[in-house]
């Protein structure tokens, strides 16, 4: 079965296109309307109406029935290797990123997950999925389990260890958060997001201390965040989870 043909719908139909013609074939076909060998006909249809919108509401599997579709043969593209034709996946990667800046969450997990399935080795890809599910609000051990990915296949890969690092802080693993945290200082002292929280830290030390004997008398001034607090602040502020 082509749910597409099904469905009268062409392969590039949005989720919105194939709810549409799913609920106008299902009203035209609803075997409630005919009698007779004609309602049968009509029970037929309307299964295979369920079955195809079945088949294409989730968006991994449309994407898999798309991939496996025969491509349209143009004079120029007969000239091409069958290969040049086909996308690769990077391009399945490329395609989830540009969706994922769109805000199009639901479409970007699919197509990374595609790209995972085409080729697991790329770190990329594992922390883009990563980002992907931060933004989809998923469970975190999810989130971890992506980046931890990340950094396996490029250990030197040190915004992923600092993600980790500060949700391991926020899933109470403090040892693991740690770790992390060192091997990013250690690869890249210098990294924008560890400069940033060295310096927020900084001047909050000099904040708790305040004027000279102003307002301390008898009191302990109030202690900075440390630096793994700080990352987990800022990273709260770039995904928008404070």
């Amino acid at each position: 079965m082509n749910p597409f043909n099904v469905l009268e719908i062409p392969p590039d139909a949005s989720a919105e296109e194939i709810k549409a013609a799913y609920h106008r074939l299902a009203k035209r076909w609803h075997p409630d309307r005919y009698t007779g060998a004609e309602k049968e006909e009509a029970e037929a249809k309307f299964r295979d109406l369920a079955e195809a919108f079945s088949m294409l509401k989730d968006p991994a599997k449309r994407l898999t029935l798309q991939q496996q579709l025969p491509k349209p043969q143009t004079p120029e593209a007969q000239k091409e290797p069958e290969s040049a034709m086909e996308r690769t996946p990077e391009d399945w990667a490329s395609m989830a990123k540009a969706a994922f800046d769109e805000g199009k969450i639901e479409q970007a997990r699919a197509l990374i997950h595609y790209a995972i399935r085409l080729d697991n080795e790329k770190a990329s890809y594992h922390a883009l999925l990563a980002s992907i599910l931060e933004r989809e609000g998923s469970d975190l051990r999810a989130v971890v389990k992506a980046l931890e990915t990340a950094v396996r296949l490029a250990p030197r890969d040190v915004d992923s260890h600092i993600r980790l690092a500060a949700h391991f802080q926020t899933l109470g693993m403090e040892a693991r958060s740690q770790k992390h945290l060192q091997v990013a200082k250690d690869i890249s002292p210098n990294h924008p997001k560890l400069r940033m929280a060295s310096a927020k830290a900084a001047k909050a030390a000099r904040g708790a201390k305040g004027p000279a004997g102003a307002g301390t008398k008898g009191k302990l001034p109030e202690q900075p965040k440390g630096l793994l607090d700080q990352l987990k602040d800022l990273w709260g502020r770039l995904t928008g989870k404070a």
